[in-house]
């Protein structure tokens, strides 16, 4: 196709199987349809634009992907096919999240793009034309806090008893017989956060073993598991946001948990490998991510915790063992850190913090530095006789050492949403809250968390504290 518009367009098209390889796949496609096209100021658009939707569709779609491009004169038109008739819905993500942002992504550098769904699947498309300029820095950074789209399950049939949809019948053959599994407890909340924080590794992970060896990980069985019950975990934690009758205040106005509720779901017996994989995944996952090869950090212990829960159910119960319920996050276990800290990381942390040290003997205000992983890797001394410790005692344990339990559950969600996305209630500002005791009692205080780095980078979380004088002290029931 000539530059003046002569002769009919240019055309590519290719099949791609839905494994981590399509998307490098897809953008030598684009690109090397673009530049045949002499359309080179096109690529790089092209390339990022394509690479999202044939990610989300290796992720959720789980069949072959077909990508089509087309060169006009003055337009170029690309088209990704899979045959996953569910539709993309919207999601909000935080601004610094890892995930969830491939439409936004998409309109930000195209002209237009949309989605046309079809009896046996959907196609995503998006087109670039001539643009009389780049997209400003602005409007990049609006389009990354946009609301996104991602595959999910459609609307659950209301007549399911368990709020799913019945089983599909193929070709006249009834779909295998489901069973039902009981989760009693699930913590709404946490799950959320527990979700979101899955999503972002389980993207990376995909990316990362684009240019690596699987090393046994199944995704087509992680997808599988997200569609048959950890969507509709997460379906029920966000009905059960929507109808809470107005949002839960927490102590010192922060957002409280939601109540724990209980869901039932009908499951094939294929659910229960495929949740083992699941785990599997978002095992290897959090190795990288400990490792410092993907771009999320490691979930903190309660989030780990709950996703195994609710994984270890479903392949209990397919197994005929009874329904146990989720224990919260109120336990011991929790409190103890898991992570050795290394000699490089431990030297960083003591430079960062000699200026703190300083500030707190200077000012007399009281201290305790915080990781990313909730581990506690400094205290002001007289900060901790006041609590009931010793400092020794508290550096290595976990910040919910000092969390009152009823409490805990509302500030690791908290928590881990803002390692997932950057937002914060509580960063910068003055806030009094209840600090437990090491004998159980409720410590009112003045409490004021700040964001530093160490000199390797890695964020730190100083809470300076200061009992109320003459606040009465609570003993919790």
């Amino acid at each position: 196709m000539s530059p003046d518009g002569a002769g009919a367009p240019l055309s590519r098209r290719v099949v791609l199987a839905p494994d981590p390889g399509a998307a490098r796949l897809a953008r030598a496609l684009v690109r090397e349809a673009l530049g045949e096209a002499g359309r080179e100021e096109w690529v790089d658009a092209a390339e990022l634009a394509v690479s999202e939707l044939v990610t989300n569709a290796a992720l959720h779609a789980r069949t072959r992907v077909e990508v089509g491009v087309e060169v006009h004169p003055q337009h170029a038109r690309v088209e990704v096919r899979d045959f996953n008739t569910v539709l993309p819905v919207q999601r909000h993500y935080g601004e610094q999240a890892t995930t969830g942002r491939g439409m936004a992504l998409v309109a930000a550098v195209s002209s237009d793009c949309g989605v046309t769904g079809s009896p046996d699947g959907k196609v995503v498309w998006f087109e670039l034309r001539t643009r009389r300029e780049e997209p400003s820095a602005e409007e990049l950074l609006a389009a990354w806090d946009e609301e996104q789209w991602r595959s999910e399950e459609s609307d659950p049939d209301p007549r399911s008893p368990s709020g799913q949809q019945p089983a599909a019948v193929a070709g006249g053959v009834p779909a295998a017989p489901l069973q039902r599994v009981r989760l009693l407890g699930i913590p709404p909340t946490l799950w959320l956060a527990t979700r979101q924080h899955h999503d972002a590794l389980l993207r990376e992970l995909t990316l990362y073993l684009a240019t690596r060896d699987g090393g046994g990980v199944d995704l087509a069985e992680v997808e599988f598991a997200r569609q048959s019950f950890s969507n509709a975990v997460l379906a029920a934690a966000e009905q059960a946001r929507r109808e809470a009758p107005a949002p839960a205040a927490g102590v010192g106005g922060l957002p409280g948990a939601l109540d724990p509720l209980d869901l039932d779901l009908d499951l094939p017996a294929r659910a229960g490998p495929a949740a083992a994989a699941l785990q599997d995944a978002l095992d290897t996952a959090e190795r990288l991510a400990r490792g410092g090869e993907l771009l999320a950090l490691p979930g903190q212990a309660e989030v780990v915790a709950v996703r195994d829960w609710v994984c270890e159910q479903v392949q209990s119960q397919l197994q005929r063992v009874p329904p146990r319920a989720w224990q919260g996050a109120r336990h011991e276990q929790f409190e103890t850190s898991a992570h050795e800290v290394d000699p490089g990381t431990a030297a960083a942390l003591d430079a960062a913090l000699r200026g703190v040290r300083e500030d707190a003997q200077r000012t007399g205000r009281g201290f305790v530095a915080v990781d990313t992983s909730s581990r506690i890797v400094a205290v002001d001394a007289g900060l901790a006789a006041a609590l009931g410790w010793a400092a020794g005692e508290l550096v290595g344990r976990r910040v919910v050492a000092l969390i009152p339990p009823a409490l805990r559950e509302a500030h690791i969600a908290g928590f881990s949403r803002h390692l997932s996305t950057g937002r914060s209630h509580v960063l910068g500002s003055p806030l009094v809250l209840p600090v437990l005791h090491a004998r159980g009692r409720e410590v009112t205080c003045d409490v004021l968390i700040e964001r530093t780095a160490t000199s390797a980078g890695r964020s730190l979380y100083l809470a300076w504290i200061a009992p109320v004088a003459g606040a009465g002290a609570s003993t919790p029931s």
